[in-house]
Order: structure tokens, then sequence, then C-alpha cells
């Protein structure tokens, strides 16, 4: 990978020609919306309504970008391998100067591996850490400015939206001088998130063969949707905004959340959103990860998904209950599992 940064070009037009893109160089910051929470609340989703806005542009879990996409070439959700993506071919070519294939992934992996793993969270949680965490922090920062920056300059839009939800990666990018991170803390009851983790689904991005969605354990799920949400709330003081919403309310009025999430971007325009009601048409995007439902295209019912209030056994439900209840409570779900 190259040690300088390489040159990105203005744009010239935006998405749809809606939005005027802004030039590279006066570019102070990079603003990310970012969707954090526990893995399995819906996110995918969300990310996908929010991102019909021309502003916005979807990226999907970008954390996972170097060893899935740059390194395993997994599907991007515009269908394509990532390698052959055109929007990820000009985003590499202008971020690192080398198409996708050629970029040094492992190295980025190891940097990230480095700056995140989970007994460097204590300082990542604090303004001040130790030389060599700030010089990796430095170092890994360059990489996602030069990755997030070409990202607005190829697609036109204003905002960088990523659905990571990992509250790790949510801290980095707070903690770099190069981003202004917005983050909107996606909450879904734990017990819907740890029924989604027993149910078997392929994943289509792996393209080379067959391979299910990972399984786990109700109690594990459990105590990571608490430490997730704790996390966020944390992450809530390093951000440039924070705002919080459940899915079950998202799901229920789809158009009064997407408009109050807007709302603190108003310098992305009013370009109406595609959204009917509950019903929304969904255009081909080009994000790294996520939910399966990242792939599909066409009309869409937004509805709620609430099979486990039918599927989940009652122990199971007592057991992701008995762990979240604390914050269970504090986001307004019963603790009985009513609706």
């Amino acid at each position: 990978m190259s040690d300088t940064l390489a040159a990105r070009p203005q744009c010239t037009a935006a998405r749809d020609g809606a939005i005027p893109c802004p030039s590279p160089q006066s570019r102070d910051l990079v603003p990310v919306v970012f969707i954090a929470g526990a893995p399995r609340s819906g996110s995918t989703l969300l990310e996908r309504v929010l991102g019909m806005h021309d502003g916005l542009c979807p990226v999907g879990e970008a954390h996972f970008v170097w060893q899935r996409s740059f390194g395993e070439n997994q599907l991007c959700g515009c269908g394509s391998p990532f390698h052959e993506c055109g929007f990820w071919g000009e985003v590499s070519r202008q971020a690192f100067g080398v198409a996708p294939s050629m970029v040094d992934y492992a190295a980025a992996q190891r940097l990230k591996d480095a700056v995140s793993w989970r007994w460097n969270l204590p300082w990542l949680l604090l303004a001040r850490r130790p030389a060599h965490q700030q010089s990796q922090l430095h170092t890994y920062g360059e990489l996602l400015v030069r990755l997030y920056g070409a990202v607005l300059d190829v697609s036109g839009a204003q905002i960088v939206l990523d659905s990571s939800k990992d509250p790790r990666h949510g801290l980095i990018l707070s903690r770099l001088p190069g981003f202004a991170v917005h983050v909107v803390h996606l909450v879904r009851d734990p017990r819907a998130v740890a029924f989604s983790w027993t149910r078997r689904r392929k994943r289509p991005e792996i393209h080379w063969q067959a391979e299910d969605m990972p399984i786990e354990r109700i109690t594990r799920t459990a105590g990571r949707w608490s430490t997730h949400n704790a996390l966020v709330e944390a992450l809530a003081g390093a951000a440039a905004s924070y705002s919080r919403v459940r899915y079950e309310d998202f799901v229920a009025e789809p158009d009064a959340t997407i408009a109050r999430l807007l709302s603190p971007h108003a310098q992305i325009g009013s370009a109406p959103l595609r959204v009917a009601g509950a019903e929304v048409t969904l255009e081909p995007t080009h994000t790294v990860s996520g939910n399966p439902m990242r792939f599909k295209q066409g009309p869409l019912q937004i509805a709620l998904d609430d099979e486990w209030r039918r599927a989940m056994a009652a122990r199971d439900r007592w057991s992701v209950t008995a762990v979240t209840w604390p914050l269970l409570a504090r986001y307004g779900y019963s603790l009985r599992g009513r609706s």
C-alpha cells in the first residue's frame, strides 16, 4: 500500500445530479453517520432506507472491509465480487492508487486489530492514550480518512453512512481528527436479537462456497447486547451528535423516524425520500457487509419481525430478560415481553 496520500480529484456531478459534491480540498472533516448497536438489531434495514437519501452513501459494515472485501473478495451489495465492482475499484484507485486486489489488506487488518483489540478499549474510551496507542491510531486513521473521503468523492454524496454497529469502530472514528461522527444508536428488544442468532441462514456474499451465518448461544448474545449498548452510550460523549431509535418504533413509523434522524443534517438537502407509508423501493447499493437483505432490490414492505414472540422458548426469553433487564427497562421494553 502506498505510504503517500493519493490525490482525489473533485467530483463533477452528484448522484442523480441532485446535490453538488464538495471539493476534497475544502473538506476539513469527513462526516459519517454511524449506526451503532448490537448485531442483529435491524441495522441493514435502517441503512437501506436512510441510504435512499441522495446526500448519504451507504457502505455497509465498513469495519469488515479489509478482510472480507479487499482480502476475501466477498460480494458487494450490487451483486458483483468486490474486486470487480466499478464503484469500489474507483474508490480504491483514488484512495490508495491501486486496484482493490492490489491493496495490502493484511497490513491494514493488522493495524485495525491492534487499534481495536479489546484490551485497548479503555484507551479508546479515554481522551488521553499512551504514545504507541496514539501512533497506531493516527496511522490507521490516515487509511480510514483516505477510504471514506474517496467514497464521498466517487459517490458524490456528502455523508458516509456506516452500519458497522461495533462501538469500538465508532470510538476509533470519533477519536480521529479527520472525522465528524454522528451516532444513530439503534436498539432492538434483546429477546428478538437473541432469537435471531438461533436461526440458520445462508451467507450469499460467500460466493465461492455454501456457508451459513453463525449461530450463538442465547446467554452469550444477551451479554453482548448489554455490553454493546452500554458502550454506544459511552460513545455518545465523543460523537458530534447522538440519536437513539428503537427498531420497533422505526418499522412502525418509518417516515417519522427517518425525518427525525435526518433533521440534524439539513446541509445534505431536502430531496424527498421514496418512502410511501411502510413501503420502499430498494435500489442497488455498494455495501461491503451486513444482513443478506442488503442484496434485495425492488419493492419492500417494512414490517415488524417478531417471530421470537411465537417461536422462542419461555425459558430462553426469561434467561435473556434476566441478563439484560437494566437496559431493557431503560429503553422502554416490557420485562414480560409484551408488545
